[in-house]
């Protein structure tokens, strides 16, 4: 039998791991961001940005039905972050009504600020662990990030085809 304790230290500590590294790349991105000019954001459009950038290349329909808004309320939002240069909208090359949404360099440049802290991170652990518990930890997310996250991997699929 595993050990209990073991395993509510992991889950707790993976929790603190997610919101601190939340935390860090939420502030570092309002810091960013260019208050009261034209391409500024509100806190609820850099989350759109997010999901978009997450799910890939999402069309309309499948990023209303993701944040379980009508299809009106998702093509105003959409409209609105088209025309401020963070997306565009890519015809379907099998229906020319349906648009796929990409991010553009500029949501890229502005989402992936907080990915400074996460080198910072692995360079303290080179620095700190040995090669050995270095190559297991990477056997450990490889594993987590590959087999147990299921439920996401299975979504992210079907939003593909």
């Amino acid at each position: 039998m595993k050990n209990n304790s073991s395993t509510k230290k992991i889950a707790h500590d993976l929790k603190e791991i997610y919101a601190k590294s939340k935390l860090y790349t939420y502030h570092r991105i309002f810091r960013k961001m260019n208050n009261g000019e034209d391409d500024s954001l509100t806190a609820l459009e850099v989350l759109c940005l997010d999901l978009l950038q997450g799910m890939g290349s999402p069309t309309q329909t499948e990023f209303a039905d993701y944040i379980n808004v009508s299809k009106p309320n998702a093509t105003y939002k959409l409209n609105t972050l088209e025309k401020k240069g963070y997306i565009v909208k890519i015809p379907s090359d099998e229906d020319r009504r349906i648009f796929h949404i990409q991010v553009t360099d500029k949501t890229r440049n502005l989402l992936n600020t907080g990915n400074r802290y996460i080198d910072v991170i692995t360079r303290r652990m080179q620095r700190n662990f040995s090669d050995q518990e270095l190559e297991i930890y990477e056997k450990i997310m490889s594993k987590i990030a590959d087999e147990y996250m299921v439920e996401m991997d299975r979504y992210l699929k079907t939003q593909g085809s």
